[in-house]
């Protein structure tokens, strides 16, 4: 078949879509396992578990952000982008999670989600719960991941 993998990505993302909306809700986003699909092709050899480490890892850098920012809040206007800065150099900086594109597809989404929903707080990261934007990103990012990978395997199926 011509477009094997178009084919398979348009399916796949027709039943991820439908699970995410109406059978997962609010403990995933779409367009965040979106994210994390389009880096499971950009990883290479081991694509799923680079991704999902990759990806939470920057979850997590995201979520440490916020912490950082709590405590140097007294730089003011400051604040924010130190503390931006310095966890995003951190995506760079621990060799066993060196896929930094994935690295930082992980963190942005996070971040954003954070701002967008306004939980870039020290509450809403800490909370063992859904509610939690790590933990929603993070879910989002391993069933994207994996979504990745089904869509790669029906594409060679597909011919």
């Amino acid at each position: 078949m011509k477009n094997a993998l178009g084919l398979s990505l348009g399916i796949c993302a027709l039943v991820w879509t439908y699970i995410a909306v109406f059978v997962l809700g609010d403990y995933v986003q779409v367009w965040a396992g979106f994210i994390a699909w389009g880096a499971y092709f950009t990883v290479g050899k081991d694509a799923l578990k680079k991704t999902i480490s990759a990806t939470i890892f920057g979850a997590v850098l995201a979520g440490i952000a916020v912490l950082l920012y709590t405590y140097i809040g007294m730089l003011g206007d400051f604040a924010w982008p130190v503390a931006v800065g310095i966890t995003v150099w951190g995506l760079t900086a621990v060799p066993k999670f060196s896929d930094i594109p994935a690295n930082v597809f992980g963190y942005a989404a996070t971040f954003g989600f954070m701002l967008l929903t306004n939980s870039a707080d020290m509450y809403s990261i800490s909370s063992v719960a859904v509610s939690n934007p790590m933990i929603t990103t993070s879910i989002s990012f391993i069933l994207g991941s994996v979504a990745g990978l089904i869509s790669e395997k029906v594409a060679g199926m597909l011919g």
